[in-house]
């Protein structure tokens, strides 16, 4: 008996051993490898943990893929706040502009930051910041109405949920925008929202 308990001892020790140079390796792995750690824990399906070690990456190599990817993973995960703050960060890089022009290669001209801008505002609007949603929204659009902007997404997403108010306030702003010399698609693309809300109102 006392064979086997020396035994078991043993191999109780060695598990715990194994364990603790487990649990050593994974630590060192997301304060050292952040940007190696985000792609396990997404494959994990850990996508909270993913964002983190994105955004470790990020802070410490200012690499915009690393922060593109977060916003990505957060969208991906319905997690309004991340959204937010990820992509806030995403949009304010020095290195926004070029990043879209290659992802327009494949996404198409002006898809990929149009993408960007609805989602932040949009998740902005589904965290209560209604107000703050639409005034960003229009913000990021300028004098413009690109084909699914930022103003459109929260639009649609305002219609959806009945918002009256929000629906009212985006209006009223894209009226406003009638008078400015938008291009000829731009134009188009306002007038199909406003005939949107005019139609959903009577349905």
């Amino acid at each position: 008996m006392r064979a086997d308990k020396v035994i078991l001892r043993a191999f109780l020790s060695t598990l715990i051993a194994i364990a603790a140079l487990m649990a050593f390796l994974l630590i060192t792995l997301l304060c050292v490898y952040p940007s190696t750690m985000m792609e396990i824990t997404y494959d994990l399906g850990m996508n909270q943990s993913s964002v983190r070690n994105a955004t470790r990456a990020y802070n410490r190599t200012d690499d915009i893929y690393y922060i593109a990817y977060a916003t990505d993973v957060a969208i991906e995960s319905d997690d309004y706040k991340k959204i937010v703050s990820c992509g806030k960060r995403l949009i304010s890089d020095d290195e926004f502009a070029d990043y879209c022009e290659k992802k327009n290669e494949t996404w198409g001209a002006g898809a990929y930051e149009q993408y960007v801008y609805g989602q932040v505002c949009v998740a902005e609007y589904k965290g209560n910041k209604k107000t703050q949603a639409v005034a960003r929204a229009f913000e990021l659009n300028g004098i413009s109405f690109a084909k699914n902007n930022a103003v459109a997404a929260v639009l649609i997403v305002a219609l959806r949920e009945k918002d009256a108010d929000t629906v009212e306030m985006i209006k009223g702003k894209m009226e406003q925008l009638q008078g400015e010399d938008l291009s000829a698609a731009d134009g188009q693309y306002l007038a199909e929202m406003l005939a949107l809300v005019e139609k959903t109102k009577m349905d």
